[in-house]
């Protein structure tokens, strides 16, 4: 509480300050407004950069080409813009402005983009790849999870994105050009302001067992903060961020005070968000097994009956989500300062799952004299959700699934009766059932929240010390204090481990990251023709975390949450870690004639879990040439270049791998020291990905059209992998560092703008890319490497000669001449450890258009994934209590499988529907894993928006816009099973082909996922 106030006296204080200095500041200047546009065609310019020259004021055009901003008279104004001549004007007595940008030639060409360290360099000089977004690419179409990962799909080529089916607030897996570690992390770095943050999740699924999968740090992002977003892909692009930039990094720069009067910004939106993507269930067949009826079956293996198709539907809510968002700008020239509150409220289509998260925002720029500027930061989120949903093959929306086809909405809710006794209320089920209660009982009976308080901060001072050179200095402090609590009434089966008198936890996680860093710039001209720019840093990072879960599984007053009442309490999960890494490192950058670019870097990390000297070092080397200034080309060839590099990145392992662990556990006396089972790896070396990257950049037509491909390599070597060992040696297994993981794609970007008219414009975007990656080499000691100990329904694994993320499990079993194999009684033989699938895309689509007419634009996106596999543990359910569609067939029997039996004579024997799901499902849990192995290729209009930009002619209102949204509108194509099941027609895959059960490295298994859901929203976007 005290931590509210001091930060809500702050933002007022701050308030106070940009409204005085403003006012100060406005008896020099003036407002300067205007319009900016195609110089040939007249069309308005969106985005456009406004700035007066030597000082701080800068702004950007709208939708319609309007800008205003502060200057006085006599000031320059300069208007530069991709793919345009950069122009000049002087402030004279008029405060109106129409500009005409003339399209530039290829020598003009000039993006500027934020790289490693918050370090900017024109796209031209860069010998990798990237791709950058606008604030408005990710603020206006929200995904309900509230996570602005979820935002980048199909818009980034080569990124891999997997949200958690978890709900409001749920994690997301960003991977970028394939995936590389088998025990270690493969998602992307957040960067925000050019400092690394903590993005670590809650613990994640690693089976289908029941779980509830908690968020991650880039949840938390305010996406009403972001200015934009950068994408460096490769090693080569993020070497310089060390150890935890070998997966890529998603680089956020957020916004900043501007110099000028107060300005209020307002972007608020609501959406409705409901289920859109429900399994196709039967309707003809009520409770009961063998065709017979029987009023206490819990399958609906029944005769004919009443059935209520909306059954399942019913239990789900259409959610409403809520944003609204202000922020405060303005300043003096040698002050600026920018504040902002967000408030979210993310409701999930589970009864009680909420979300509510509120930010708040204070950012001030100083520049004391001219040499010397300062930037500092504080941002407060408190978030909570409220009864996250459980997963898994117990978790509720399973326990929703398999409800029997003739259960009425009405029996449904009789979830629970009364103790004559106690007046506690009692469970009831509709058959007996040791692992599945009432979905209702669940939903009110049941309840995991989680409160996360966070603070970041951000303080950073830069220093001019000659025209030529600058140092900066940087620190940042990132911390999160995340709360827990679990509730189970008393009877819960669901869970599987309620004891008498009901469960209840509170689990405690701290994460905090300190980072001290100093960085030296220099540009130097060299001669008439070469100039240099170089960069030189040192870092020394900080991670600490620690976890304690105090459990009362059993309390002495039933359904009482209180510790005070445990009757066997326990601390569990206790854990603390604390790790340092120290950097140093550097890059220089040659430049010949504005054309030809050599850079090289190099980094060295001191990594405090490795053994003495604790000591890793890696460089890079990369090419880039301008042909269009280099060479004399045709005249419709607007830029073209190409680029190569090559780069090493380490990577760390895990703290505490270096000596042997000791496990605690409470009982008489002083308790039980016993020793880990995992042999401890004293000579552990750091993971190494070595990149290669070569590309191009071309542009055509005066820009109308442009294509960047990628063409890249990398092999992961040092793999930090699990083997086996034998009883005797008093270990299960043990560490040891060996592997090599291929990785080697193409990227292709084409963008264009068909229509460029004064009214009428359109320009488009496609997005696309493959990976294909391969295991090279494991160890000597073993050929397999699993990503996780479950094997219920698939394996994961990793396998010498394979494909990361390998799906091995029971396959039905063929002859030498081709035959499917069935036993006498008809049904299937299979073979265990066979490759089904994997659960990697084999390449990714994406199709972005935007429409403009007059004040209106219609923007919209398609992108799909083709290939790659899921098993679907929650088709297995279905196929084993008579619930999926196809289960109506062969319902009274006549279903002979073409095959043959072992001793090679035709199968005759006939079963019936029951017997052939039964047997592949084996009771859902353990099902054969092909008969439910499914393609996850799709395509979805994955999200439109249709906007109107209300004409202003001064007034209060600087900008008004208003916008219909949706999101995951609908497919266009679902997958279907792999298993084309003779006599039976192929099935479409039941779940969103996208979704998983958390964001590790299990992934392409699934089992009780909660619906994908379709949004349909509307955004308002004022400014004053």
């Amino acid at each position: 509480m005290k931590t509210r106030t001091s930060i809500y006296h702050l933002l007022l204080a701050v308030c106070f300050t940009l409204c005085c200095t403003a006012g100060l500041r406005a008896q020099e200047n003036r407002e300067i407004s205007g319009t900016v546009k195609d110089a040939a065609t007249g069309t308005p310019l969106t985005g456009v950069s406004v700035r007066v020259n030597g000082k701080s004021q800068a702004t950007a055009t709208d939708a319609s080409g309007r800008f205003a901003l502060q200057a006085a008279q006599g000031d320059v104004l300069v208007f530069s813009y991709l793919g345009y001549r950069t122009q000049e004007i002087t402030v004279g007595t008029s405060a109106s402005y129409t500009v005409g940008l003339q399209p530039a030639e290829a020598e003009e060409l000039g993006e500027v983009v934020v790289t490693a360290l918050g370090i900017e360099r024109k796209t031209r000089s860069l010998s990798y790849a990237t791709q950058q977004l606008s604030a408005d690419q990710l603020d206006e179409v929200r995904d309900n999870s509230g996570n602005i990962m979820n935002s980048l799909s199909g818009k980034v080529a080569g990124a891999v994105i997997t949200p958690a089916a978890t709900g409001p607030g749920g994690a997301a897996r960003v991977v970028l050009r394939g995936n590389r570690s088998i025990s270690g992390n493969n998602n992307a770095l957040i960067v925000v302001d050019g400092v690394p943050i903590d993005n670590s999740s809650n613990p994640q699924a690693n089976s289908t067992f029941n779980s509830y999968g908690g968020s991650d740090g880039a949840a938390n992002l305010n996406p009403d903060d972001i200015e934009s977003v950068n994408v460096l892909k490769g090693a080569t692009a993020a070497a310089l961020y060390g150890s935890r930039a070998a997966n890529g990094a998603i680089v956020i720069t957020t916004k900043r005070g501007k110099e000028g009067k107060l300005a209020i910004d307002y972007n608020g939106g609501v959406s409705i968000d409901q289920p859109n993507l429900l399994m196709d269930f039967q309707n003809t067949y009520g409770r009961g097994n063998g065709g017979e009826a029987g009023a206490t079956a819990g399958e609906s293996w029944g005769a004919p009956a009443t059935t209520y198709p909306d059954n399942v539907r019913s239990v789900f809510r259409t959610a409403a989500t809520v944003n609204n968002s202000v922020n405060l700008s303005g300043g003096t020239e040698n002050m600026q300062g920018y504040a902002s509150y967000t408030n979210n409220h993310n409701a999930g289509i589970l009864p009680g799952n909420d979300l509510d998260r509120n930010t708040l925002n204070l950012r001030v720029n100083n520049t004391f004299f001219s040499k010397l500027t300062t930037d500092a930061k504080i941002t407060y989120l408190n978030q909570k959700i409220s009864n996250k949903p459980r997963l898994g093959d117990t978790g509720t929306p399973m326990g929703i699934y398999i409800m029997p086809r003739d259960m009425s909405e009405a029996e449904l809710r009789d979830f629970e009766g009364t103790d004559p006794v106690t007046g506690e209320p009692t469970r009831k089920y509709w058959t007996t059932s040791s692992i599945f209660d009432n979905p209702y009982w669940d939903l009110n009976r049941t309840s995991v929240n989680e409160e996360r308080n966070r603070v970041t901060l951000l303080g950073s001072a830069s220093y001019q010390l000659t025209d030529w050179l600058r140092v900066l200095a940087r620190y940042s402090f990132d911390r999160y204090d995340d709360k827990e609590t679990g509730r189970y009434y008393n009877g819960t089966v669901s869970l599987g481990s309620v004891q008498p008198g009901g469960q209840y936890y509170e689990t405690y996680n701290v994460r905090s990251e300190r980072n001290i860093d100093v960085l030296i710039s220099g540009d130097n001209k060299l001669s008439g023709d070469l100039s240099l720019t170089y960069n030189l840093g040192g870092s020394v990072l900080n991670r600490k975390s620690n976890s304690l879960q105090n459990m009362a599984n059993g309390l002495s007053i039933p359904n009482q949450f209180n510790l005070s009442f445990a009757t066997t309490p326990a601390f569990n999960n206790v854990s603390i870690i604390e790790r340092e890494l120290q950097s140093i490192y550097g890059s220089a950058q040659l430049n010949f004639r504005d054309y030809l670019y050599l850079d090289v870097s190099a980094r060295n990390d001191w990594s405090s879990t490795l053994p003495s000297p604790h000591s890793y070092f890696y460089p890079s080397v990369g090419l880039s040439a301008v042909l269009s200034d280099a060479l004399s080309l045709p005249e419709w060839v607007s830029f073209g270049k190409v680029r190569a590099s090559y780069t090493e990145v380490g990577n760390d392992a895990a703290p505490y791998l270096l000596d042997q662990l000791y496990n605690f556990s409470l009982g008489a006396g002083q308790g039980f020291v016993s020793r880990d089972l995992t042999r401890a790896i004293s000579n552990l070396k750091p993971e190494n990905t070595q990149a290669y990257e070569v590309g191009l950049d071309w542009r055509f037509f005066n820009n109308r059209l442009g294509i960047e491909a990628t063409f890249y390599k990398t092999n992961t070597i040092n793999q930090l992998l699990y083997i086996g060992l034998p009883l005797a040696s008093g270990y299960s297994q043990q560490y040891i560092n060996a592997g090599n993981i291929e990785n080697k794609g193409i990227e292709l970007q084409l963008n264009g703008t068909p229509i460029r008219g004064e009214r009428f414009s359109w320009t488009t975007y496609i997005n696309f890319s493959r990976n294909v990656n391969e295991i090279i080499k494991l160890s000597d000691q073993s050929n397999r490497a699993d990503l996780s100990t479950s094997t219920r329904l698939a394996s994961v694994v990793a396998v010498e000669g394979g494909s990361y993320g390998d799906l091995y499990g029971y396959a039905w079993e063929k002859d030498a001449n081709g035959n499917h194999l069935v036993n006498d009684a008809g049904l299937p033989i299979v073979k265990a450890n066979t490759k089904i699938g994997n659960f990697n895309p084999d390449f990714l689509l994406g199709w972005g258009n935007t429409l403009s007419y007059g004040q209106f634009s219609l923007s919209f996106l398609i992108d799909g994934r083709v290939g790659g596999e899921m098993v679907s543990g929650t088709d297995s359910f279905l196929g084993a209590y008579g619930l999926g569609d196809y289960t109506a067939q062969y319902r009274d029997g006549g279903l002979i499988l073409p095959g043959v039996k072992a001793d090679g004579t035709p199968n005759t024997t006939a079963i019936d529907a029951q017997k052939f799901w039964t047997a592949v499902s084996q009771n859902g849990r353990d099902a054969w894993g092909e008969f439910f192995t499914y393609s996850t290729t799709n395509f979805r209009l994955r999200e439109a928006s249709l906007g109107y930009e209300f004409p202003l002619n001064g007034g209060a209102f600087k900008r008004a816009q208003v916008s219909l949204t949706g999101r995951n509108l609908f497919f266009l194509y679902r997958g279907k099973s792999t298993l084309d099941i003779p006599g039976m027609q192929r099935r479409t895959i039941p779940i969103d082909p996208e979704a998983a059960l958390g964001i590790g490295n299990y992934q392409g298994v699934e089992a009780g996922l909660l619906p994908s859901v379709r949004s349909f929203g509307l955004n308002v976007k004022l400014s004053f």
